[in-house]
């Protein structure tokens, strides 16, 4: 089971780094993050899915007993990031992308550490 948990953060961490990625190329940010404050405003956003996503990636080094398993781990957040891409190509629908990514880290981040603490 927590290897399931493993690959779904791996899917849904590359899910948000693509959509966050598709932000910050975006020449028209719309809604929030539209303007100066709005670039301040996906700054500290995208930090703190980083912070999320490191510690996520952390656990992970730690249940992987080999490195193979980190590779197929790593290539389900590929996936994730392909699947982002594919889904949405305008800026809208990159900032729900980024929100259903961060939301989906928060919550797997949560499992991780409380259900399966690291050893």
């Amino acid at each position: 089971m927590a290897y399931v948990v493993a690959v779904l953060i791996a899917l849904f961490g590359g899910w948000w780094v693509a959509a966050t990625d598709a932000l910050f190329r975006a020449n028209e940010r719309p809604g929030i993050f539209a303007g100066t404050s709005g670039m301040v405003l996906l700054l500290i956003a995208t930090a703190g899915g980083g912070l999320l996503l490191a510690g996520g990636a952390i656990w992970i080094a730690q249940l992987a007993g080999s490195g193979s398993v980190a590779v197929i781990i790593g290539i389900f957040g590929f996936l994730g990031a392909k699947a982002s891409n594919m889904l949405h190509a305008t800026a809208a629908g990159a900032i729900n992308r980024m929100l259903v990514g961060l939301l989906g880290l928060t919550v797997l981040y949560g499992i991780a550490w409380r259900v399966f603490p690291a050893s």
